[in-house]
């Protein structure tokens, strides 16, 4: 995708952002593991009207950042912080007002999610989009990734727009994304489904 004017150049820099927030998670020490227990539980944002099922059992680890920025993320233990499930919020411009402000589907697929170690100054990435699609009021993305001496990796990730319970908190891209190596996703593609399948934007 080419962004041709300072809308696309203000969506390249925000969504840039919402990457490197993520990337950046994977570097944050998890807080103490509830005891392991099979099984999903829902997790309910009250203030953006969203909710999915997220693993019992997973090391939790949380973070505000400047800008009422905020990482979530839960990691499954022993698996030295490659198989793991994180939430973004990012919050975005008042003229964002629906998801498609940042294109469709395809454009974002192929113009935000793919190039995002690019963005960081990463070279040399192999990616591929499997499948982008929108559907629930969000762009649900199927994807595999491999940088420069880490193992392949695979994304489900889903993209959207909430709005705040007040006036004041105004609008929050949010990005879920669960990611494992892709030697293990066969076996995490059950759960990985269950999770994604269970997302709902409320309101």
């Amino acid at each position: 995708m080419v962004f041709r004017d300072k809308a696309d150049l203000s969506r390249r820099n925000l969504l840039a952002s919402s990457s490197t927030m993520a990337a950046a998670a994977l570097f944050i020490d998890p807080l103490d593991a509830n005891a392991a227990i099979d099984g999903l539980f829902s997790y309910e944002d009250p203030e953006y009207k969203f909710s999915l099922l997220l693993p019992t059992g997973w090391d939790k680890s949380e973070q505000s950042l400047p800008g009422r920025r905020k990482i979530v993320l839960y990691i499954k233990p022993g698996s030295e912080r490659q198989t793991l499930v994180f939430l973004a919020f990012t919050p975005v411009r008042a003229d964002f007002t629906s998801l498609g402000s940042f294109g469709s589907a395809d454009d974002v697929a192929y113009g935000t999610i793919l190039p995002k170690s690019t963005l960081a100054g990463i070279e040399g990435v192999e990616s591929k989009m499997l499948s982008a699609e929108s559907k629930k009021s969000a762009y649900f993305f199927d994807y595999y990734q491999r940088s420069p001496g880490q193992p392949k990796t695979h994304f489900r990730t889903i993209f959207t727009l909430a709005k705040g319970t007040t006036e004041m908190a105004g609008s929050i891209l949010v990005t879920i994304t669960a990611q494992t190596p892709e030697s293990q996703y066969d076996e995490m593609k059950p759960l990985f489904d269950e999770i994604i399948g269970s997302f709902k934007l409320k309101g």
